[in-house]
């Protein structure tokens, strides 16, 4: 406290002077009745009572207004932590206040607070700064970045969702949260424009931009002692759990334990014991270092429900404990093509086996001599290529329409074969009605129209076709055209098939027919396939904040760790239902009848990087130099109005009571009798 301030914190001792002067306030003596009374004249009293404060209301009232009259004097002097906005010129601002709500932010402080319950509480004292006229956006920083609260001059909405802001289990966003923020204030009118990260920057660096950004809140870059279950995934009768810690301290004398979850938790074997909830059925120990461990177990029973747990305490409680997912299995593709005319010229698998083997995605590539009948085969494949079909028979059609229903992705490309198809068979669902294959002066694919599949989408220009399948005339209902050849005819159609779709291409994989195989577009084609099939497929494990993607007008009902989880966004083409889990745990997804498990997990970055103070040489980072001075003078003022009228009530009061009430204790005993 500065000299100044305590000087004027000194005005309080004056509070002595109504002590004094009530002590000292003359006072009625105590009337007492006396028979023989009425035969003496009146006179004036004059005992005195001068050792006992009578009105304590009305001192009390005016020691309260000298105390208020000195903090009124000390008021403007004073500094405090809590934030501020400093102003140019006193004008409005623009404010974009960016809440990193990721799982770092649950981590605990000294104060014995979150890390995000203080970067919470951070925003509310910067809407307590805020004035008319003063625009507010809010941007959480947890993976993927996004906007709560588009740019706004009501208040009341910004404080309403600073309040219901939750911390969620995503990793860290802070590069694209910053980007939303400078890019909500840039087009306000407003000359002074700000954007506050609250944040531990336990993330990727603050990027280059204007404004610069401000980080007030030091206290959330602390250190943390942490260790995590990233994930935890069955291989036989084994579980291999991965274990992310902060530092080696987080690890020492702390085991790694497998409970179950649920109360019909069956062991494989028949001769095997019930495990009861909560039961631990393995248990090792950790390595005392930081970073990712593995850690590899057998359980005495494998039913469903295990959760693999860390033992002790440390800075998050909640990462401590995640599910275990079944076996993760590579995404099934199956592709039916013929070898005599789609195998290079060495020899060996088709070309379309060879490229997608070449894409080193996860996926597992299984060849089919023909399409099966039925339905329940294709179950275990998300992706079907079909290599110049020459016809579907019913049964087939039947079983491959249901298969799309349901999610599949089948991409077909059409030869030669397709105008020779047998009586009973057609190529639906990929076109309606007959085709033909001939030959075309067209060099290749126009790359305007097949610019969305990216850079090797260009390769497609000069393909060299010995012939093609021309698609005009047989486009079924609802196909949508997504390139063109170079005059105009379709080279690629696709249309949505139930919650599945069918990608059509007028060319085949061989060699022989065109250079669609040898080009870099035909590995981009593919990888778009798998992107599609993991899409409507969805992913069996995901890391939080993992978007998963569903038809618009597909029914999906999500249930997870807090119940059911609600649709959070509508974009793309496609006009998609979006929905985002942000916790970790099992949740339990139907769409259309059809009931799966998906497990969601940690990102092991969230533990392993550390926060860290912001580089002091930065420009793109201020931690300092803004005024937290807070000027209550206006508030106090109406205080003390309010203490003088308050005065001014009891003194008019005690004028106009009444006279005491003579105390029946005492009257003489004569008189009572």
């Amino acid at each position: 406290m500065s000299f100044a301030v305590g000087l004027a914190l000194a005005v309080a001792a004056f509070v002595v002077v109504p002590f004094v002067a009530h002590l000292l306030r003359r006072s009625r003596a105590d009337e007492r009745e006396f028979p023989p009374a009425h035969l003496v004249p009146v006179v004036e009293p004059v005992a005195r009572q001068r050792s006992r404060l009578e009105d304590r209301a009305l001192f009390g009232v005016r020691a309260a207004m000298i105390l208020a009259l000195a903090v009124l004097g000390a008021t403007p002097l004073v500094r405090c932590s809590r934030l501020s906005i400093a102003r140019q010129s006193g004008g409005s601002v623009a404010l974009a206040i960016v809440v990193d709500d990721s799982l770092s932010m649950r981590s605990q402080t000294p104060s014995g607070k979150s890390r995000f319950d203080l970067a919470r509480g951070g925003a509310r004292e910067l809407l307590a700064a805020a004035r008319e006229g003063d625009a507010v956006a809010v941007i959480l920083a947890g993976a993927p970045a996004r906007v709560a609260l588009s740019a706004t001059t009501d208040l009341g909405a910004a404080r309403r969702v600073i309040a219901e802001l939750e911390v969620t289990d995503r990793p860290t966003d802070l590069a694209a949260a910053v980007q939303l923020g400078r890019s909500a204030v840039k087009p306000l009118p407003h000359v002074d424009r700000k954007v506050v990260l609250l944040s531990d920057f336990a993330g990727a660096p603050v990027p280059n931009g204007e404004p610069a950004v401000w980080a007030p809140m030091a206290e959330l870059r602390n250190a943390m002692d942490d260790c995590a279950v990233v994930s935890a995934v069955s291989h036989g009768r084994r579980v291999s759990a991965t274990v992310a810690c902060s530092s080696a301290q987080a690890a020492r004398g702390r085991s790694l334990d497998l409970a179950v979850s649920t109360q019909a938790a069956t062991a494989p074997d028949a001769g095997a014991p019930l495990a009861k909830t909560g039961e631990v059925v393995a248990s090792a120990k950790l390595d005392p270092r930081a970073g990712e461990q593995t850690v590899s177990l057998e359980p005495s029973t494998l039913g469903a429900g295990l959760d693999a747990q860390l033992s002790g305490k440390d800075s998050i409680a909640e990462d401590d404990r995640a599910p275990v997912a079944p076996e993760a299995q590579g995404l099934g593709v199956a592709v039916i093509s013929d070898v005599a005319t789609s195998s290079a010229t060495t020899g060996g698998a088709t070309v379309v086996e060879q490229a997608l083997e070449a894409l080193a995605l996860d996926v597992g590539v299984k060849p089919l001599p023909t399409l099966p009948d039925d339905a329940k085969e294709l179950e275990r494949f998300a992706a079907l290529v079909l290599d110049d079909p020459g016809g579907l028979a019913p049964e087939a059609r039947a079983a491959l329409g249901e298969w799309l229903e349901r999610g599949g992705v089948a991409l077909g490309l059409l030869g030669p074969r397709a105008e020779s198809v047998q009586l009973g068979t057609t190529l639906e669902p990929f076109v309606s009605g007959a085709l033909s294959w001939g030959t075309t002066k067209s060099g290749g694919v126009d790359p305007k129209s097949i610019a969305w599949l990216g850079a090797p989408g260009s390769s497609l220009s000069s393909l060299a076709p010995r012939g093609r399948v021309r698609l005009e005339s047989a486009l079924a209902p609802g196909a949508t055209v997504l390139a063109r050849w170079d005059d105009g005819e379709p080279f690629m159609v696709e249309k949505r098939v139930g919650r599945g779709l069918t990608l059509t291409v007028s060319l085949p994989s061989a060699p022989d027919h065109s250079d669609l195989a040898l080009r870099p577009g035909f590995l981009a084609l593919l990888e778009h396939v798998i992107e599609q099939s993991e899409r409507r497929a969805g992913p069996r494990r995901s890391v939080a904040g993992t978007p998963w993607a569903f038809p618009a007008g597909s029914r999906v009902e999500i249930d997870g760790p807090r119940g059911p989880l609600a649709r959070e966004t509508a974009s793309g083409a496609e006009t998609e239902r979006a929905f985002v889990p942000s916790r970790v745990g099992r949740y339990r997804v139907r769409v259309e009848g059809t009931t799966e498990q998906r497990i969601v997990t940690l990102d092991s970055a969230e533990i392993t990087t550390a926060p860290h103070e912001p580089d002091q040489h930065d420009e793109r980072v201020v931690t300092s130099g803004v005024d937290n001075q807070v000027d209550a003078s206006s508030e106090v003022a109406l205080a003390l109005l309010a203490l003088l009228a308050l005065e001014l009530a009891l003194r008019a009061t005690r004028r106009l009571a009444p006279r005491r009430k003579r105390r029946r204790a005492d009257r003489p005993s004569a008189l009572a009798s």
